[in-house]
C-alpha cells in the first residue's frame, strides 16, 4: 500500500475540500450581494442627481462635470451588470455550498474506517466518490480557491500544524485576498458618495 493511500490521508484530503468550499461559495456569495448593492446604490445615485437637476437643488448642480459623472455612473451600472451575469457569483456559490455538503457526508462515510484495517476495495469505491464530487462540482469560472484553502488548513490544526511567522504570513494573505477582492465596491460607493456631496454642498462653481 502506498503511503497516500490511506483512509487517513482521504480524509484530511476530503475535510480540507469541503471546507475550502464552504469558504468559497461564502465568498461568492458575498460578491453576489456586493455587487447587486452596488448597483442599486449607483442607480439611486443617477435618480438623485436627476431629481436634483429637475428642481435646480444643490450649490453644484449646474456644473458640466454633473454631466459627466452621470455617464460615468450609467457605464458602471452596465460594467457592473455585466459582470454580475458573467461571473454568475449566485449559481457558483450555491455550487461549491453543494460539493461541500456532498463532501461532508462522504466524510461521514470515511470516518469509521480510520485506524482500522485497510480495505483496498472500500478505499478504491470512497476516493472514486470523492473525485466524482469534484468532477460534478467542477467549475472554470472561478478556480481562485487559494485564499479559502489557506482558511480551510488553518482551521485544521491536527493535520496542519502552522504556527510563529507562518501563520502571521498565511492570515495576512488572507486578508489582503480579500481586501483587494472586495475593495472596489467600497471605492465606487465613497466616490459616489463624495460626488453627491460636492454636487448637494460643494462650494463655488469652479468647473462650471
Amino acid at each position: 500500500m502506498k503511503k497516500e493511500d490511506s483512509f487517513e490521508n482521504l480524509y484530511k484530503k476530503v475535510d480540507a475540500t469541503s471546507k475550502t468550499r464552504f469558504h468559497a461559495s461564502r465568498r461568492l456569495k458575498l460578491h453576489s450581494k456586493l455587487s447587486t448593492h452596488t448597483v442599486v446604490i449607483i442607480s439611486l445615485g443617477l435618480i438623485l442627481i436627476s431629481l436634483l437637476q429637475a428642481y435646480e437643488l444643490g450649490n453644484n448642480i449646474e456644473s458640466k462635470l454633473v454631466a459627466l459623472v452621470q455617464v460615468f455612473s450609467a457605464i458602471a451600472v452596465l460594467v457592473y451588470s455585466l459582470l454580475i451575469e458573467r461571473n454568475d457569483y449566485s449559481n457558483l456559490s450555491e455550487k461549491m455550498y453543494s460539493c461541500a455538503a456532498k463532501l461532508g457526508e462522504l466524510k461521514q462515510k470515511i470516518y469509521p474506517h480510520l485506524g482500522q484495517p485497510f480495505e483496498r476495495g472500500v478505499y478504491d469505491e470512497l476516493r472514486d466518490e470523492y473525485h466524482a464530487i469534484l468532477k460534478l462540482f467542477e467549475t472554470h469560472s472561478n478556480s481562485d480557491f487559494r485564499a479559502d484553502y489557506f482558511r480551510a488548513r488553518l482551521e485544521m490544526p491536527e493535520n496542519y500544524i502552522i504556527n510563529g511567522l507562518e501563520w502571521w504570513r498565511i492570515k495576512a494573505y488572507i486578508a489582503f485576498s480579500h481586501v483587494l477582492a472586495f475593495s472596489s465596491y467600497a471605492i465606487v460607493i465613497v466616490a459616489l458618495v463624495g460626488v453627491l456631496s460636492w454636487i448637494g454642498f460643494g462650494g463655488g462653481q469652479k468647473f462650471s
